[in-house]
């Protein structure tokens, strides 16, 4: 019994690999309609594990209204309020779910918010005019940008107090737009020379990341934490290319068929999701995994983008209806063959334990155990 037990622990070993390598490259997504605050567009910006949604949505006001949005887990929307202005928009949520974004102020202006689930709270500027928070990470640290008295926006951090400066490369601005667990910022910032650079913040100071194959810029907009970092930048012939740096080696995610990408969110497993040009001229969302670029299709209508992924794979973004309207949405992994095999596997571990021990066990602790009919 023992051999037989031992076998089987090494099949269960093999097959929760295989699932588990699967599960990171699932071919098929379900794709769920978000809806909107009444208005005809949304956009989901941001997924925590608990599939948490943050973004925004249209109110059905007169004009363009925009409000800061939370989905839990499905629609629908609910509205996340101001700063006493008028219009708002989320852009990450953390897995404790606390969000930011930017919001109307009463006086007009737009300032970086973080919201504790109840009250938004004003994270202030660097003296100047306006701020943005763009991401958080479950240890409250927030990054953004914001104006200083200069009149020039640079990269911040919020960690529970004023914004701090995070500086640029020489030049006049930078933002931050991703943290990661360590405290990790990653964004752009402009040289002397007046050029863009995708960047990251640590202890040790900002440093470049580089450029892509003969690029001129590029721009850094999330990372995981294992220090895996996803950019956009230009290429040979000045086409914009999404890429993944690694380990100070860029790789060209190339797109769709078509001439362009940008990527926009990356999770623990390395995928990567964003938008490419399809061969025939329409960008699409993607989520780039196993070396391969996927089209993640839209709502029935022309074009879709990604923005965000958690580390369940759950992806978000936007996609267009057969209506025309733009609706935020939710791709769902579907499981693959793996999950079934897994189970398959279970059922037959079980039937391979002698009854006497099964009936031991389920004597020795009965307030754990689970008899089905």
């Amino acid at each position: 019994m023992k051999l037989k037990l031992k076998a089987m622990s090494f099949l269960l070993a093999a097959v929760l690999a295989t699932a588990a390598s699967q599960s990171a490259c699932a071919s098929e997504y379900r794709i769920v309609d978000l809806g909107t605050l009444g208005g005809h567009e949304s956009k989901a910006w941001s997924v925590n594990e608990a599939g948490e949604i943050v973004g925004w949505a249209l109110t059905p006001e007169a004009g363009i209204v925009e409000r800061a949005a939370l989905w839990n887990n499905g629609p629908p929307a609910a509205d996340l309020g101001t700063l006493g202005g008028a219009t708002s928009r989320a852009f990450a949520i953390n897995n404790d779910g606390w969000a930011v974004g930017q919001a109307d102020t009463d006086g007009g202006l737009s300032h970086a918010f973080l919201w504790d689930g109840i009250d938004m709270t004003d994270l202030g500027t660097l003296g100047g005019d306006a701020s943005c928070a763009w991401d958080i990470n479950d240890s409250l640290l927030v990054a953004g940008w914001a104006y200083n008295l200069d009149g020039f926006y640079h990269a911040v951090y919020w960690d529970g107090g004023p914004a701090q400066d995070l500086g640029t490369l020489g030049g006049d601005y930078s933002v931050a737009y991703g943290v990661n667990s360590s405290g990790a910022v990653v964004g752009v910032a402009k040289t002397v020379a007046g050029a863009d650079r995708a960047v990251v913040w640590d202890d040790t100071g900002v440093h470049e990341l580089g450029l892509l194959t003969g690029g001129s810029w590029s721009e850094a907009r999330d990372l995981n934490d294992h220090g895996q970092v996803i950019l956009y930048g230009d290429t040979t012939g000045g086409l914009t290319h999404a890429a993944l740096w690694e380990d100070g080696l860029i790789t060209d995610l190339g797109t769709l068929g078509g001439e362009g990408s940008w990527a926009y969110g990356i999770n623990n497993a390395g995928q990567v999701v964003g938008f490419a040009e399809n061969e025939d001229g329409f960008y699409r969302a993607f989520v780039y995994d196993g070396g391969e670029m996927h089209d993640l299709g839209t709502l029935g209508g022309w074009f879709s983008r990604a923005y965000g992924i958690n580390d369940c794979g759950w992806i978000v973004g936007k996609a267009q209806a057969e209506s025309g309207e733009s609706h935020a949405v939710v791709w769902i992994p579907i499981p693959e063959p793996g999950a079934l095999l897994l189970l398959a596997v279970l059922g037959t571990l079980a039937l391979l334990v002698p009854r006497r021990w099964r009936a031991a066990s389920h004597q020795a602790d009965p307030k754990t155990s689970v008899t089905t009919s």
